[in-house]
């Protein structure tokens, strides 16, 4: 999933997809919010790092909200300093809540496939 996201985010900042299909960039930060989730659940819960004893529904969305949460919020931060966004932007407080958003709905997606599958 991780790679199908990077991917779909090369070729449109290659092709400068982002300026022509706005709903693209929420297709994309909802993809990333899931693969991002999929990861920390992998971690904390199949990789045996961890080997949690309990495998509730609540420390699925726990694991999962709060780990996307924080790469997202650590790449809205990385653009900002990159000057890929700019907080003087009328837009910016729409466009980083929007991005926020979408990483939440793909993390939770996520995380009740993620514990569905695994009962």
């Amino acid at each position: 999933m991780l790679m199908i996201t990077g991917t779909l985010h090369l070729i449109a900042t290659i092709f400068h997809f982002y300026w022509y299909i706005y709903e693209l960039d929420n297709v994309i930060h909802f993809l990333g919010g899931a693969a991002i989730s999929a990861f920390f659940l992998w971690l904390y819960f199949f990789s045996d790092f961890f080997n949690p004893p309990q495998k509730s529904l609540a420390k699925f969305l726990i694991v999962s909200i709060l780990g996307a949460m924080f790469v997202a919020v650590s790449w809205e931060i990385f653009e900002l300093f990159l000057g890929e966004a700019m907080i003087q932007k009328t837009e910016y407080l729409y466009d980083t809540m929007m991005d926020l958003t979408m990483d939440f709905l793909g993390a939770v997606a996520l995380c009740f496939y993620g514990y569905l599958k695994n009962e």
